[in-house]
This record gives C-alpha cells, structure tokens and sequence, in this order.
C-alpha cells in the first residue's frame, strides 16, 4: 500500500522543539522603535533570531541586527529573558516550537545610511511607540511583556 505523505505524517510522532532566539529592540534617538515589515505576510515585527550552535545569546543579537537591517550598534544591553505557552509557534506539519527569547534594547544612530534604508523599499521604518502598526504575535507579546519599554541604552 502506497499512503500519500500527508497521510503517512498522522503516524509520524509530532515534535515540541525548544528554540533559544534574539529579539532586538532597536529605537532611534527620538525614541521611536524600528520595525521590520516582512515582505509576504504585511505584518511589522522587531528583529528576532535563532542563536546557532556556539554562539552567545549577544552574538545572536548582534548578528540578526545586522541581517534583518544591515546595521550594527555598539549601544546593545541586555533587558530580559522570556518564555511561555504564549510563544509558542505550531508548524504546519504540526510541531511545535516553543521560544525562550532574550530581549535586548538598542540604540540606532540615525544618520544618512540609516535614513537611506528607513526611506527605501528595504521594509524597515521607525514608529513612534504610541502609534504602533499591526505587529506578527512573538512581537506583540515582547513589546506588552516589556510595558512597550523602548528606551534605548546610552
């Protein structure tokens, strides 16, 4: 008997993955939080990120700051570690991932590289935080989490 893959996956145990990630919480100096527009779904998200294997939690953040946005920052501080039922993420094959997810506060600097970026199709902008736009859930649970703390470090 030849069962379609679909139909085989109901005899394939379901996997829970805990999955340790980065999320950055980047303002500029007016305090508004930089937002990263993901290109197919619409939704705006802060940067987040897998840590790979041998890599510090602040590598992982510094590394996805620079992937999802092309920057850098040298004013990036530790603000707090999170994890529960409501980050967990279940994949259309049915497993599940549930984040643990430090968060860190950034300063961006905004000067004509980063105005570039912000004012191009590159999906990035920065929101004043009482004017939020509609955000993916992992975002929005990190920013209510927080009290939408997007004071940046000096």
């Amino acid at each position: 008997m030849n069962l379609p893959a679909r139909d085989i996956g109901q005899y394939i145990a379901k996997r829970a993955n805990i999955v340790v990630k980065a999320a950055i919480m980047a303002a500029n100096e007016q305090g508004e939080l930089l937002l990263i527009q993901h290109a197919e779904q619409g939704h705006w998200r802060l940067p987040v990120g897998e840590m790979r294997p041998g890599e510090t939690i602040e590598g992982a953040a510094h590394r996805e700051l620079w992937e999802e946005t092309g920057w850098t920052t040298d004013l990036m501080t530790f603000s707090a570690l999170y994890s529960g039922p409501e980050l967990r993420q279940v994949h259309a094959n049915g497993d599940e991932e549930y984040d643990v997810i430090a968060l860190f506060h950034a300063r961006i600097i905004q000067d004509d590289l980063v105005e570039a970026r912000v004012n191009s199709d590159a999906g990035l902008k920065f929101f004043d935080p009482a004017s939020l736009p509609a955000m993916n859930g992992i975002s929005q649970t990190l920013l209510e989490r927080s009290d939408l703390a997007v004071q940046a470090p000096d």
